[in-house]
Order: structure tokens, then sequence, then C-alpha cells
């Protein structure tokens, strides 16, 4: 038997093979020089579709799409300078919204790293705090150990970004190729301990006025939190990361809390004698002011009959903004297994019948005219899918965002994704965009409005190229940044600065441009049947509703407590023009 051949590999076809090993599909890339060493492994195989943007930042939003509805990483390949800066906004939207993605940047060679080298960016310095690890590889011998550690980084505990920056030299250089095994991740998930399952249980099942708070680190467990809901008959309320991960048609939610969220879950948080938040971190817009936020609750837990119970699988976001009273660091799924056979079914009818009639008193609501608006066009959608349980969502940054959390019944989890907590306008069509590959078998809708949408449009380039029939875009068009103009009207007095978009092209002449199918609808009596057109007709499509502008109620003032919620424009004189909104 004669010996092997010794296999040499440069380091970009020894990333590529780790790529394949560890069963990644996709990818999402723009090339430029210093990564062309890594592009070139794409060449003319198919183990990995890659898919080619318009823009850095689209790719990042679109990996980001990508992994929050497939429970895959999002994998990013950039160049170096502008490339990885034009990275920061995507990378640092995941890290805050927990979404697992590994990037990958070019950059200058390791012997002119320092010397204002074409195209040289301190990438490492840049992203170090906006991701959970941000690494310079200096030999390609280290290759193997850091890629196996920046898949199990990103996804292991709190899910978030890596980032991995490649001197041209690494790319190109050579060393001998072991056939090495795809990485299996180990979870380090701790276990909840007996005495502390039993306090806790205890507290709830004491409870009077109990609510479950449920954020993302919960979307992967919606069965299993269904039957915890279910089985304590305990009202839930959600961010909007966690819509749908409780079914919103049925009695018990309350849909989402916060800034804009509903009067009735405001109103229970902070009657509550006992809350359970689950896999959420308390961010200011669901809370509002953190010195009147759930007075009912601390003053339980003072009189040793309730509290704030809190479990979160990253050690850092407990006692972080609000001090709870029982703390569970590990994975909300692992805590709800635990916990279900502990609890109790308590009617607890007089809190029920409290929430009963807050929810007929407060429902979401608008004034509605001849006029058409976002809402309607949006409650309208929601009748039309309301027998669909195979749509994802996206949505870019505005009203528009608010108001389809509010008026779309949630029924699964990791079906409206969104940017979070930093508020990303352009977020929509990219993410869309990832959804929709990763997604073929559903149908992926962008809303959006015209603002957000302004920002990434070149991306419907991308939709075309790879002829993403199951991607659909509805653009709500106001010819205004909606919730800035709100706030200007209720804030500042009426000045209208800065907000105006009447300049913008008509959106269905750019969509056609682009190779897109193209709808457009002007007034109420055509909503009906142009929205029944556009959802049976496949993608790309993209329709145009061009709505008159409106404010977007409830709204927690700033300042001010949870349930202290403007209901309409008639009660602006309750609000302190001094605390400017965020």
């Amino acid at each position: 038997m004669f010996p092997q051949k010794k296999q040499f590999l440069s380091g970009g076809q020894i990333i590529f093979n780790k790529l394949v090993k560890n069963n990644v599909n996709d990818v999402f890339l723009y090339s430029g020089g210093a990564i062309m060493g890594l592009i070139d492994c794409f060449y003319n195989q198919n183990k990995i579709q890659y898919y080619i943007h318009t823009h850095e930042q689209n790719l990042g939003h679109a990996a980001t799409g990508y992994a929050r509805t497939t429970n895959k990483p999002g994998i990013c390949i950039v160049t170096s300078g502008p490339g990885i800066t034009n990275m920061i906004t995507p990378m640092l939207d995941a890290q805050n919204d927990s979404t697992p993605l590994i990037v990958f940047s070019g950059n200058v060679q390791l012997s002119a790293m320092g010397t204002n080298a074409f195209q040289e960016a301190p990438a490492v310095e840049l992203t170090k705090n906006i991701t959970k690890w941000s690494y310079c590889v200096k030999k390609v011998s280290e290759l193997n150990e850091v890629l196996d550690e920046a898949f199990t980084i990103s996804q292991d505990g709190k899910k978030g970004v890596v980032h991995i920056d490649l001197p041209k030299c690494i790319l190109s250089d050579k060393m001998e190729y072991f056939n090495i095994d795809k990485t299996h991740y180990m979870s380090k998930m701790k276990l909840i301990k007996e005495n502390e399952l039993n306090e806790i249980s205890n507290v709830i099942n004491n409870s009077e006025k109990p609510v479950f708070y449920v954020g993302q680190g919960c979307n992967n467990y919606s069965t299993e939190l269904t039957k915890l809901v279910e089985k304590s008959n305990i009202p839930i309320t959600t961010t909007i990361h966690a819509m749908g991960c409780y079914d919103e048609t049925k009695d018990l939610s309350l849909k989402f809390l916060g800034m804009h969220g509903s009067v009735y879950a405001n109103k229970s948080i902070q009657e509550s004698d006992c809350i359970i938040a689950l896999g959420s971190r308390f961010d200011d817009r669901t809370t509002g002011n953190l010195n009147l936020y759930a007075p009912n609750a601390k003053k339980a837990f003072e009189n040793k009959k309730g509290g704030i119970i809190h479990c979160n699988i990253n050690n850092n976001e407990i006692n972080n903004v609000v001090q709870t009273h029982y703390n569970v660091n590990s994975d909300c799924g692992l805590f709800i297994k635990d916990i279900t056979p502990k609890i109790e079914y308590k009617k607890r009818q007089p809190w029920l019948n409290q929430i009963k009639t807050w929810k007929h008193k407060y429902p979401f609501t608008y004034n509605q005219n001849e006029n058409m608006y976002t809402q309607d066009v949006l409650i309208e959608l929601n009748k039309q899918i309301s027998e669909k349980n195979d749509i994802i969502f996206t949505t870019g940054v505005g009203n528009h965002q608010m108001m389809a959390a509010q008026f779309i019944d949630w029924k699964s989890p990791k079906t409206f994704i969104s940017s979070g907590s930093l508020g990303v306008m352009g977020f929509g069509l990219p993410a869309a965009i990832g959804a929709a590959i990763g997604n073929p078998d559903k149908t992926v809708i962008d809303i959006d409005g015209d603002g957000s949408f302004l920002m990434t449009l070149s991306d419907m380039k991308t939709a075309v190229q790879y002829d993403l029939q199951n991607l659909k875009v509805i653009i709500l068009n106001n010819k205004t940044l909606g919730m800035v103009d709100t706030w200007e009207k209720l804030f500042y007095d009426n000045r209208i600065t800065a907000t105006d978009n009447k300049f913008a092209p008509s959106f269905y002449d750019v969509a056609k441009s682009f190779g897109f199918k193209a709808l457009q609808c002007n007034n109420k009596k055509n909503l009906y049947n142009t929205l029944r057109l556009f959802l049976k007709t496949p993608g790309p499509i993209l329709c145009e509703f061009n709505v008159n502008s409106t404010e977007c109620f409830p709204l927690v003032a700033p300042g001010k407590a949870l349930d202290n919620m403007i209901l309409n424009k008639s009660q602006e004189q309750n609000i302190d023009k001094t605390i400017p909104p965020s």
C-alpha cells in the first residue's frame, strides 16, 4: 500500500472546508480585494450557495433574517476597510438582539498592518465591543481551532456575533490539511437547583395577580411555554421579538407590552403581584420609568406574597436594569420544563375578570374615516391571512413596525422579524431576503415604510437575481418619517423638521425597474382586491399603499409609568415636554 499523498490547502480553502463540515448551506457576501482568497473558493462548486448583495449592511441584515428564522448562524463575508465598517450596524443590531452571526472580514497583509495601507481598518478594535468575540488570525495553523471557537461561541448561551479578521496572507498561505470532523456543540446549560424551583413555584402558586413577561429567549420553546401558561391559567405578555410564541388569539394573551404595547398588558404588569420574566431583559421601552415600574410586585415581595422572577441564560442581564427578587441563570427551556410539574392550576377569577375589562375598554384603535391609513391595510391583511400559518413577516423601523405589531394576530414564534434594541431603519427588505432564502417553503412579507425602505431598496436587485418567488413587499407610503413626525407634533409643539419625504420616488415604478412585479393602491375601496391579488401572486412582488399619515397610539410618554399611556392626540396636554422621546 502506497502512503497517502500529503494535502496542502490555503487558508481560504481551509475555511471553506470548515463551513461545509459545519453544514453551512448559504452565505451572504460582498467581494473585495482583501477577501478574494476566500471568495475564490466558492468558484464552480455546488456545496454552498452564496448570495451577493448591494451593500455590506444589507448582507448583514439578510444574514440576521436568515439566522432568526432557521436556528442556524448567519455567515457573512466582507472585505477590508469600508467592507467591515459598513458591517458595524448589522453586527451591533444582531448582537443586541441575540442573533448568531459569524462575520469574516479581509484585511491587509500582516506586514502592512499599522501603516495606513489602502483599505486598512482596525477591524478587531472596531468590533470587539459589539461582538461576543473578535479575533485577528495571525497564523494559518490557527484556523481550525479559531473556526471551531467561532461556531461554538456564536451559538452557545446568549447567542450573538463572532468576528474573524483575515489578513490577505492568511488566506493564501498553505499548510498540511487534515480531514477534521464537523464540530459538535455542547451547550453549557446550567442545572436548576430543586430548592430554587420549589421556592419559585410556591411564589407563583400563591400569587393572586401573576403575569408572564416573555422575551425572545422563549421562541424555541413555544409548545412547552403554551403548556405552562395554560396549566397555570396565568396571562402572558411578550416583547415584540417574542410575539407568537404564545398564540395571541387565545384569551390569556395580552399581546405585546411597552411604549406602543397594549394598555391591558402594561396595566397588568403594573398591577401584578408576581411577574415571571422569561428570556427577556427589561429594556427601557418595556419598563417605562424604572422608579415607577411594577410597584405591586415590589410591595408583594416585601410582604412575602410575590415579587419579580427572572430567568435568563445570560447572567449579565440579571439585575442589570430591574432589581429582581428570584433569579435563575439558565436556559428558559430548561426552566419551563422543570417548573411546569410544580405549578398548580388556579382560577384567579377576579384577576382575569379585571384583565377582560381592560381588554374591552382599551382595544387597539385609531381614528377611522374615508381616508386610508396604515392600520386599515394591516387590519385587512390580518383578515386575509387569518387561516395561514406559513408566513414570516419582517418590518422596517417606525410607526409601521409598531402598528404591524398591534394589528396583526401573531400565532407562531419567529414570524415577526424586526430590529429591536438598535432600531435600524432599512432592516426590513434585506432581512426578508435572508428569511426567504432560509425558508423556501414559506411566504416572507416585508412590511415597510417609505423612509425605512429607501435606505436599503437597492437589494431588490438581490431578490430578482435569485428569483425569490416567496418574497413579497408592502410599502406603507405616507411620505413622511411617521414616528419622528409624531414626536415633533407631540413633544416639539408641531415644529416639523427633517421628516418630510414627499420627494421619494414612486415605489411602484422603482419596483418594476428592478424587475419586481408591482401593484399600487390609493384608496380603501380597492384595498380588499389589491391585497387578495398581492397575496396570490408569486414574487418577487411589491405593493405600494399610498396612505395618510397618522399617529401611533397608545404611547407611554417619556418619564411616565408603564400604565400612564396617551391613548389619543386629545391627551397631548398630559405630556411633559421637558423630557425628550426616544
